[in-house]
């Protein structure tokens, strides 16, 4: 995947999508989106390079949305197996309704999931490592992920340190709670502990978070 794709912040989702270009029609659930593109679910094994013509359902009231799209790459995705697909032929109608349905998630159910995608973000493509915030490498840790998508905004951090502690299933701090990162950090560099398990747990956080906030 190209770099410009990797680094758009991923969100969860909920949308159905129409393939054409492969043999048949292909109805499909999208699980996250980004400007750049989609994780579609689907058993198909459709290989990297295969150009797809698609139909994004968005709740906006409006037809289905038409784009063409490229697989570009096709792996399990944690505990569902699928196919991501980058925006290659779009036009300005289609970029402002993703824009838009973005926008919404951002504004109308919670700040914290852009900056929790942009944890996951960062774990997923630059690595996750344990006992430090920030390996040599240039991987992250769970708290050091939260830490760098926050920038300098502290009061995000904690809020977000708050979202993923409460959902850990272990002790805060005894000084600082959740609030805290100490919750974090032990139940990151537990033995044994594995970057899906983390990559999960996120995605776990995102969704819960989507789920109890107001809709629009």
């Amino acid at each position: 995947m190209n770099s410009a794709l990797r680094s758009a912040p991923r969100y969860p989702a909920s949308l159905r999508v129409t393939l054409s270009g492969v043999e048949g029609l292909l109805a499909e659930q999208v699980t996250n989106i980004s400007a750049g593109g989609i994780f579609v679910r689907t058993e198909r094994d459709l290989p990297i390079g295969t150009l797809l013509s698609m139909a994004l359902e968005l709740p906006d009231g409006d037809r289905p949305a038409p784009v063409q799209g490229k697989v570009v790459h096709a792996r399990p995705s944690h505990s569902e197996t699928g196919i991501g697909v980058q925006f290659v032929s779009d036009d300005d109608a289609f970029r402002g309704r993703v824009d838009r349905y973005i926008n919404e998630i951002i504004r109308t159910r919670t700040p914290a999931v852009r900056l929790l995608s942009m944890a996951r973000n960062l774990l997923q493509e630059k690595g996750w490592t344990q006992l430090t915030g920030k390996s040599p490498r240039g991987s992250y840790c769970l708290s050091g992920a939260l830490l760098e998508a926050a920038g300098d905004d502290d009061r995000a951090y904690r809020a977000a340190l708050e979202s993923v502690g409460q959902r850990l299933r272990v002790p805060g701090c005894p000084h600082g709670g959740f609030a805290c990162h100490c919750a974090i950090v032990g139940w990151n560099d537990k033995e044994g502990r594995t970057k899906q398990e983390v990559i999960r747990k996120l995605d776990e956080v995102i969704g819960a978070e989507l789920a109890s906030a107001p809709a629009a």
